[in-house]
C-alpha cells in the first residue's frame, strides 16, 4: 500500500467523502467487501479482506 496523487493506468478509482482510493485489478478482488478506517495509534486499518480473489 502506498500514497499516490493520481491513479496509474488500469487502476480502479473509488471515492467516498472526498477520499479517493486507487486499486489495481488484483487488489479490487481482495478488497471487495473490506472497510478502511484510520486509528490514531495504528494508522490506516483494513478489515474484511477476502481470502479469495475474483
Amino acid at each position: 500500500m502506498g500514497i499516490a496523487e493520481n491513479a496509474a493506468r488500469g487502476d480502479e478509482t473509488l471515492e467516498q467523502d472526498g477520499l479517493k482510493v486507487f486499486l489495481d485489478k488484483e487488489a479490487g478482488g481482495w478488497l471487495k467487501d473490506a472497510t478502511i478506517d484510520f486509528n490514531d495509534n495504528r494508522g490506516f486499518v483494513i478489515s474484511g479482506v477476502s481470502d479469495m480473489c475474483c
